[in-house]
């Protein structure tokens, strides 16, 4: 599975997000990847053969996914940033290796070669919260999702091309939060114990949420202990897990247990304890996050890259970066964007801001394109 961008980091993201309905976007770039001759995509009504539990090989051309919450779509391009394919519907990120898109109720599959696949319909509309609200598991043949009640109930709903049905009404585990579902892979069906009601912005502001695990059969839910703050659970079971007690440092947590911490950003207060953007390497071996690369108040973005089985990770590339998502062969694809001078931005040239290849030792940087706002490029298929 190469989901690589969490739904639920809402960070400088969601801060684009704000200045853009303000009319505070780069006047100069494009609303969207160039789109000559896009194809019509084509519509089928049974889920692609390709759908399969281990991970097909890494493309040659790959295609990137390109996830607009403007428009409500989700598009597909090549390298050269050419659109391919299009599909209407809020990204719910990347499933054996297709693109998952909930346009209302209906939950959509996009392959690489532009055709959408018409997975089910869902039988009511669950709070949206980025990847994961609708987990699907890697065969695409079922899925969950909640509908939360006043009191924060939540109700499972496992769906199929053919039926919805509830399987399980958990209660909220402390009056202010549900268990919203997170992903679904060969290790399981996870769960977050998601709040109601946030909101913010800020130049590191992610929430990430205490992961649990969900069993499908018998309807119960049990937090993973000892806590894990998630930002990512890997195919094996492996957590990638903030420290909210230690500044800096995010956790490696085998399926055995085992516990690796990495020391991401430097630590020492403030913004240096901040990262955002975790994401791990196609191979899982390596993860990458945006942590500040100057010395607080000032803030510039640097773009900290890690081996999973190391204790402390190195600046890759250069200042006011920040990581969107990896590529088979290592480049790693990355937004150059200035720290908002409200928030300490320090030194910057704001005339470079893109989304940028930045080459797998991190020493050259090559323009993919100028994408507006909000449209990020969150893997590829």
């Amino acid at each position: 599975m190469r989901r690589l961008r969490s739904g639920r980091a809402i960070g400088v993201a969601f801060a684009a997000m704000l200045l853009a309905a303000c009319g505070a976007t780069n006047q100069n770039a494009s609303n969207r990847t160039p789109v000559p001759g896009t194809p019509t995509a084509a519509v089928t009504t049974q889920p692609s053969a390709s759908a399969a539990q281990r991970p097909s090989p890494a493309p040659v051309d790959p295609r990137l996914v390109i996830a607009d919450f403007t428009r409500v779509q989700v598009r597909l391009a090549r390298i050269d940033a050419t659109d391919t394919a299009t599909v209407n519907g809020r990204y719910d990120g990347i499933v054996s290796d297709q693109v998952i898109a909930l346009d209302g109720t209906t939950l959509q599959a996009l392959n690489r070669n532009g055709t959408v696949t018409k997975l089910g319909q869902l039988a009511a509309t669950p709070d949206w919260v980025g990847v994961g609200t609708v987990a699907v598991n890697p065969q695409l043949s079922q899925w969950v999702y909640a509908i939360r009640d006043n009191a924060s109930n939540a109700a499972i709903h496992l769906g199929t091309p053919t039926s919805d049905r509830v399987i399980a009404t958990l209660p909220s585990p402390d009056g202010n939060a549900y268990y919203q579902p997170f992903a679904w892979n060969a290790s399981g069906v996870y769960m977050v114990r998601q709040p109601i009601g946030i909101g913010g912005a800020g130049p590191f502001l992610e929430y990430d949420f205490p992961l649990a695990k969900f069993n499908v059969t018998t309807g119960r839910v049990a937090d993973v202990s000892p806590q894990c703050i998630v930002h990512q659970v890997l195919d094996d079971g492996t957590m990638i897990c903030g420290r909210t007690n230690v500044g800096g440092q995010i956790e490696v947590r085998s399926p055995s247990g085992h516990s690796n911490l990495i020391q991401l950003a430097p630590g020492g207060g403030a913004t240096a304890d901040a990262y955002i953007s975790v994401s791990v390497s196609p191979d899982h071996t390596r993860l990458i996050a945006g942590r500040n690369g100057s010395k607080d108040p000032v803030i510039n973005y640097q773009i900290a890259m890690a081996d999973l089985t190391s204790s402390s990770a190195h600046a890759f590339g250069p200042l006011d970066y920040v990581p969107d998502a990896w590529l088979p062969d290592g480049r790693v694809i990355a937004d150059h964007r200035c720290a908002y001078v409200d928030w300490g931005g320090g030194p910057c040239n704001a005339s470079l801001d893109g989304t940028y290849f930045l080459s797998a030792d991190g020493a050259s940087q090559s323009l993919f394109f100028k994408l507006v706002g909000t449209a990020f490029v969150v893997g590829y298929v």
